[in-house]
């Protein structure tokens, strides 16, 4: 059945009637507007009236749509005017949601950079930063919106962390985890400056003077795997490889089967410090202490504690076993032995042997400044250097050659 149309006393206005429902006395009226644009002509509907609209509005609406045709400015069709109100309504949104994110406070945010931080960083690295923000962070600065955190609020953190008692390099780790995770906000434009750095709020940390500069000496070293390999054979087996490799604590515990191809002759550690996978050679010594680990399932750790766990800290038995020989008593904090300490005397020990490039590459380092970081110098060398200086500053004697007078000659 053809839809009846219906004239109105406005020109360009129609209307349809509803074959049932009313609007007061009357059938309800659907009303359309009809005009010319660019030679073309269009029909489009402006609604019921039951809805609000009418023959009048209808018109205005025309009115309005001919008007911008004639200046080429605003919408010229419904659809333009529906879609131009959606962009309003989507940008006024963003601008809403952008102010509910720039007023967030640090314990707002907190939640978001952290489930970033989990998917980015190492466990052991994110549990740090939790733990700053639940100490340090939160308690402090928590309520304080993202971009109120200035100067003055950077020197309420480091005082009190100073009055505190903590060390300069406990202090440059909680407030490197408030930097970043302000710089994490600044990226995404939520605040409007970049965070300070550790010198402008006065937290630069200790430098070369928190390094660890214990060397295990071969005797000392000895003794240990010795001990270990008495008392619990796991961990003598991890010590040994740590000593054999010179690899991070972590890349040991995390070592898992795929890792080790006894044909090929390569341990690959695949989860490093660096996120740079490498590979060294199998020694027979390394060998031996495949062969004497049970095979396993791809994904399964190589080394496991005497409990069949695999490592997540140091074994205990290896401190049991520094403690017993007493390489530690009397020592300076930073002058102790640890588990950490093989890395150190193993780099050492390499230097003799390597260039630095080969050094490099064994070690996992990827700056020449890491590798000199962890390289100790050879007092021998250096006694024999310094001596050698004492020959500088004599003068050297020339050597007189006979004149002959008749030849003229020497």
């Amino acid at each position: 059945m053809a839809t009846t149309w219906h004239k109105t006393d406005f020109k360009g206005v129609r209307y349809r009637k509803h074959a049932e429902r009313k609007h007061g006395v009357k059938f309800d009226q659907y009303f359309i507007i009809t005009y010319k644009l660019d030679g073309v002509t269009k029909s489009e509907a402006m609604g019921w009236a039951s809805e609000g609209h009418s023959a009048s509005e209808s018109f205005e609406k025309l009115c309005e749509l001919k008007r911008n045709q004639k200046s080429g400015q605003g919408p010229r069709t419904i659809a333009e005017a529906k879609q131009e109100a959606e962009l309003y309504r989507e940008k006024t949104n963003r601008e809403r949601i952008a102010a509910e994110q720039r007023n967030k406070t640090l314990d707002q945010y907190w939640e978001e950079y952290y489930k970033t931080a989990k998917k980015s960083k190492k466990e052991v690295s994110y549990k740090k930063e939790e733990s700053h923000h639940r100490i340090w962070l939160s308690p402090l600065l928590g309520h304080i919106a993202l971009n109120d955190i200035k100067l003055e609020q950077w020197d309420l953190l480091t005082d009190a962390l100073a009055k505190a008692g903590k060390s300069k390099r406990m202090q440059e780790y909680v407030t490197g985890t408030l930097r970043r995770i302000l710089k994490h906000a600044y990226h995404r434009r939520l605040i409007d400056e970049a965070p300070p750095t550790g010198k402008r709020v006065g937290v630069t940390g200790p430098g070369s003077s928190n390094r660890r500069r214990r060397i295990i000496r071969p005797d000392e070293a000895e003794a240990i795997l010795l001990k270990l390999e008495e008392i619990d054979r796991s961990a003598w087996r991890i010590t040994r490889f740590a000593f054999l490799t010179g690899c991070r604590a972590s890349e040991a515990f995390n070592l898992c089967h795929r890792d080790v191809d006894l044909i090929a002759g390569v341990v690959t550690f695949p989860e490093t410090k660096n996120k740079d996978p490498r590979s060294l050679p199998i020694s027979e010594s390394l060998k031996q202490i495949f062969d004497e680990i049970p095979e396993g399932k791809p994904q399964d750790k190589v080394f496991l504690n005497s409990k069949g766990s695999p490592y997540k800290e140091a074994p205990s038995a290896f401190r049991t076993v520094v403690d017993a020989l007493k390489l530690n008593e009397g020592r300076d904090p930073l002058d102790k032995v640890s588990f950490h300490s093989i890395r150190h005397s193993v780099a050492t020990e390499l230097a003799k042997r390597l260039n630095i490039r080969d050094l490099m590459d064994v070690m996992g380092w990827r700056t020449v400044l890491m590798a000199t970081r962890y390289i100790k110098g050879d007092e021998d060398t250096k006694r024999n250097a310094l001596a050698g200086l004492e020959q500088t500053l004599k003068p050297q004697e020339g050597k007189i050659l006979p004149f002959n007078k008749k030849t003229g000659s020497t």
